[in-house]
């Protein structure tokens, strides 16, 4: 083989030229996106069943769903909230589910089942599996003091963007829907003796869609129109209604009548504090080129604009201009990383070699572009940062061929014969220390979970570019360094030979106590592991604050509108706030993939706070924190800026368990003390049911049969006074407006007109409520949670800056070891613990796999279990720099610096793995121990010195970055990577001093 690729420099060429082409195009083609998306894994499933209490939803629906729900083997658990005629479940498929339209058609067949024992009057019940598709665009239409104008304005927005490329769909938040409201006079229903069903009856027999049929006049069919139903409000006004006596009035004589918002409010939403409407924009998953949506979306709103003014469109979030600055900046990384990395090599090799080395930087990258793309990859900030954290290893192949044929050329071989020896010698080792690597990142790459799927781009890119690198170095670097390199040329410069000379007497003077310093060094490392914070995943770096308003369940919504609007003008006041986006009755766009969705809720709501820079969000959220104690004692205030990772409810989470709902109640008090006692935790709290007060209407059955009456009369008329009854459709409009009948108050009406309001009987005699029914003030459940169909209280809390969560863990473990919770109570830990926990779980699972590939390969290489100890005792050797590395730089120990590690591991067994093998082949020939040792170390100390260069060098715009996320990567593995290599350099000379055997002498192996 290494005869026929020596022999073949043309078709080499021509296929090295062609793929490098393939990946310029791709480079320029290929789809872009800031982050990986995930499969569709979570879900949330709505059952409405009006004027059930809490304890009756969890009783008549939560019981037969979850009873279901549970028999479904791809569920992971599901999370339950029984509200006043509301249940909400949020369900989590299983990590190793990706075939997820299946799953979720199983729990909709155990929906139906479970459908089948609950009880009738369930109104809707519906399953949203779409709750992470996250807008690429939000635009914000505003510029008109009429809520419904902007919202009708916002539906024609939606319609003139349906077509636009790659475009999933349009939803609009902040709208108000229309209703026709017919406000009905108690006084002039008594008046005329008009009961309510009396007009229900009436509106829908003369609001009617009946065909007219057709007569031929003159060979010509006539189509006959009957005014059959309303087509103002005029003649809705005119309608007549008949009376006892047999005359009639109209029903502008018996009712107000109007046209505006639906009641209540619904959610609503400020953009730079003036009411407006959104519209997400969310584009199809798969081959999406984000920045080519930006630019196509921007181009139609620039043709739209005109056609909308006055009103004002503007780009609240807008992810394809962070794309393009992401992915600017890391290929600002990667190009720094290039250049550095050239001049280490061209330093460190001279010019000739060096360029050599170097080309090989250009052609893998283009080449593994050109592949990925093939493969449907998206380039991404995980799969750019796979490329550079691959650079530095990349040309280790290239550089170990470059000195082995430039050895040969100054022995004096010929150049076709040195690269064809050349190749053959180095085939195999390489291809063992390219497979090692590989190995190594194996399991990262077959884990499952969120957190793998978020970071899967790495091991892809760095195992395909790793590939690529050494199929190269074997064929075209082989080929090139051939022909180019000069026979007289130096392998190695004077201060180079000097270095490897002393390591190499190092050795030989005193292995024993080389060993022994590597082991103290070891142990000394993992001792500074007190000192090392623990992070699941950092924070983001964008100058945002999200503020979550939650007031006392059961708020109105004009109550949570006004709270809102005054924490904003109080934060607005601030020179370190540029805009503030406000949301009411829900938590607006998910325009993070990391932010949490949330069902509606009228006592809640968001602020999302662009600050002047990223140092500001903390002074902002300390400093909201004392005002809303102050200023609003009742409200609770939770603070945060944007995460990384998959997305959980905060990074310290406590579920409690106990049959017994006081006990729990207990526990859950005693952990929310505990931790507000716990340094490093901020916005503590419990989801503990607090109750909401209500007023219970009692009918005298007796009394009530008197005026032909029932209870289902007095729950009707009592709905129909407050929210009002939808009687019938306004079909004159572009979508269909509910009539309602109502009083004039509505829900605004207080309780003494509501006892008096008068309920007409089939009669026609006017009774007060008073007269049938006591109205006694009661304090009902608020919610009732479950989680897998057992209550649970959950108790959780936000960091401080410099705080982990594992230091919050062990404190609040300490207290309660200290102070036990109450006998039968049940603890979980969810939040970073339990994300951390399940990461680390799923490369357990798959780490064998890549321990065995591991084992595989190097003893395929050299069949020598001492050979293999010997290269794995690097590993350790790694730690000695890790650890002191992250706690000086202050970075921590995350799922982050854990793919660091991984990588180093990589790298390290590499360098062990060319010098064990020149060792061998100078044992083979009937060098010495000693002899075979030091040769090994003079010329393998250059290759593995500059490979370290080259990936420390490659590393450091990536740990110098302002990003969050990659420098605790790149400081594990440089801090790791120079450590390692000289303790490479010093201890695995001496170990295979002491423990390796010349040609021709038992070795027990």
């Amino acid at each position: 083989m290494s005869r026929w690729l020596a022999g073949r420099p043309r078709l080499i060429g021509l296929v090295v030229t062609m793929l490098c082409l393939l990946g310029l195009s791709s480079y320029f083609n290929m789809a872009r996106q800031e982050d990986p998306s995930f499969p569709y894994r979570a879900a949330l499933l709505t059952v409405i069943y009006p004027g059930a209490d809490a304890e009756s939803i969890e009783r008549l629906v939560l019981r037969p769903l979850s009873d279901e729900l549970l028999q479904v083997d791809e569920v992971n658990y599901f999370t339950a909230n029984a509200r006043n005629g509301v249940a909400l479940i949020t369900l989590q498929l299983r990590d190793v589910i990706y075939d997820t339209d299946s799953a979720w058609d199983r729990v909709r067949q155990a929906m139906q089942r479970a459908e089948l024992e609950m009880p009738d009057g369930i109104q809707r019940m519906s399953l949203d599996d779409r709750l992470i598709d996250i807008p690429a665009v939000v635009l914000a239409l505003r510029g008109d003091a009429s809520l419904v104008t902007l919202s009708q304005e916002a539906e024609r927005l939606k319609r003139a963007m349906m077509d636009i490329p790659a475009l999933s769909r349009i939803e609009v938040d902040g709208q108000a829907d229309e209703q026709i409201t017919i406000a009905l006079r108690d006084s002039d229903l008594q008046r005329f003796g008009v009961s309510r069903n009396q007009l229900i009856s009436r509106l829908s027999e003369r609001n009617q869609v009946l065909p007219g049929g057709f007569v031929s006049v003159a060979e010509q069919r006539l189509s006959l129109l009957p005014n059959s139903e309303f087509v103002s409000l005029d003649e809705l006004a005119l309608t007549q209604i008949g009376l006892p006596d047999g005359s009639s009035v109209s029903l502008s004589a018996l009712a107000d009548i109007w046209r505006g918002p639906v009641e209540p409010y619904q959610p609503r939403a400020w953009f730079a504090s003036e009411q407006a409407v959104m519209l997400s924009l969310i584009p199809r998953r798969g081959q999406l080129d984000a920045v080519a949506f930006g630019q196509a979306v921007r181009q139609r709103l620039q043709e739209l604009r005109g056609e909308f003014a006055p009103l004002e469109i503007d780009e609240v979030y807008f992810q394809p201009d962070l794309v393009v600055e992401r992915l600017d900046s890391l290929e600002r990384s990667l190009l720094g990383s290039v250049l550095i990395i050239v001049g280490v090599v061209l330093l460190g090799m001279g010019w000739r070699m060096g360029l050599l080395v170097a080309s090989m930087l250009p052609l893998v990258v283009l080449i593994s572009l050109g592949i990925y793309n093939l493969g449907g990859g998206i380039l991404h900030q995980i799969a750019v940062t796979g490329i550079v954290i691959s650079l530095g290893v990349l040309i280790d192949n290239a550089i170990v061929m470059v000195e082995n044929i430039q050895h040969r050329l100054s022995s004096g071989q010929p150049r076709a014969e040195a690269a064809q020896d050349a190749i053959k010698e180095m085939a195999g080792p390489l291809g063992a220390s390219t497979a090692t690597t590989l190995a190594a990142f194996t399991p990262l790459l077959l884990s499952k979970g969120a957190t793998a799927d978020f970071t899967r781009g790495i091991p892809v890119m760095i195992m395909l570019t790793l590939t690529i690198s050494y199929l190269m170095a074997v064929t075209a670097c082989a080929l090139l360094a051939s022909k180019l390199l000069h026979p007289g040329q130096r392998a190695q410069g004077r201060w180079m030979q000097w270095l490897s000379g002393l390591l190499a007497e190092a050795s030989r003077r005193a292995p024993g106590l080389l060993v022994l310093m590597g082991a103290v060094m070891v142990v000394l490392s993992v001792g500074m592991s007190p000192w090392l914070q623990t992070q699941f995943f950092p924070n983001a770096d964008r100058p945002l604050v999200i503020a979550e308003l939650y007031l006392p369940v059961g708020s109105d919504q004009s109550h949570t509108m006004a709270v809102a609007s005054e924490v904003e003008g109080w934060l607005l006041q601030r020179d370190d706030v540029q805009r503030i986006d406000r949301f009411a009755g829900y938590a607006g766009p998910s325009f993070y993939y990391n932010l949490m969705r949330a069902p509606e809720s009228p006592h809640r709501a968001r602020l999302v706070i662009h600050t002047r820079d990223l140092a500001s969000t903390r002074t902002i959220m300390d400093e909201l924190r004392e005002y809303s104690l102050q200023q609003h004692p009742s409200l609770e205030l939770v603070t945060s800026i944007l995460g990384q990772g998959p997305p959980r409810l905060a990074p310290v989470e406590v579920r409690l368990y106990h049959v017994d709902e006081q006990q729990r109640h207990a526990a859950a008090e005693q952990v929310f003390a505990a931790l507000r006692s716990v340094e490093g935790t901020a916005d503590v709290r419990h989801d503990i049911d607090l109750g909401v007060p209500a007023i219970k209407v009692r009918v005298d059955d007796a009394q009530a049969e008197r005026f032909g009456l029932s209870r289902a009369d007095v729950a009707r008329n009592l709905f129909g006074r407050s929210l009002g009854a939808r009687v019938e459709l306004y079909r004159q409009e572009r979508e269909p407006i509910p009539m309602v009948l109502r009083t004039p108050e509505g829900t605004q009406q207080d309780i003494r007109q509501l006892a008096s309001g008068l309920i007409i009987s089939p009669q026609g005699n006017a009774v007060p409520l008073s007269a049938l029914a006591s109205l006694e003030p009661v304090w009902e459940t608020a919610s009732i949670r479950q989680r897998n169909g057992v209550r649970v209280t959950t108790v959780s809390a936000n960091l401080q800056p410099g705080f982990a969560f594992s230091q919050v863990q062990e404190a609040l473990q300490q207290h309660l070891g200290e102070n036990p919770l109450p006998a039968g109570t049940r603890l979980e830990y969810g939040g970073d613990s339990e994300g951390s926990g399940d990461a680390n779980s799923a490369l357990a699972t798959t780490a064998p796999v890549g321990i065995l590939l591991l084992l595989f390969f190097l003893l395929w290489q050299f069949n020598s279990f001492r050979r293999v100890g010997i290269i794995l005792l690097t590993v350790p050797l790694a730690a000695v720099g890790v650890v002191p590395g992250l706690v000086l730089t202050g970075s921590p120990f995350g799922f982050q610096s854990m793919l660091g590690v991984i990588a180093l591991v990589g790298i390290v067994v590499n360098n062990a793995i060319v010098l064990i093998d020149l060792i061998d082949q100078r044992l083979a020939s009937g060098a010495s121990v000693a002899d075979a040792v030091a040769e090994a170390v003079q010329r393998r100390t250059r290759p593995i010195l500059l490979t370290t260069a080259t990936t420390v060098a490659g590393l450091l715009p990536l740990a110098l970055s302002s990003s969050t996320l990659w420098p605790p990567m790149a400081w594990a593995i440089i801090s790791g990577l120079l450590a390692s290599t000289f303790l490479t350099l010093l201890v695995i000379p001496a170990l295979c001093r002491l423990t390796l055997k010349p040609v021709g002498v038992p070795n027990q192996s």
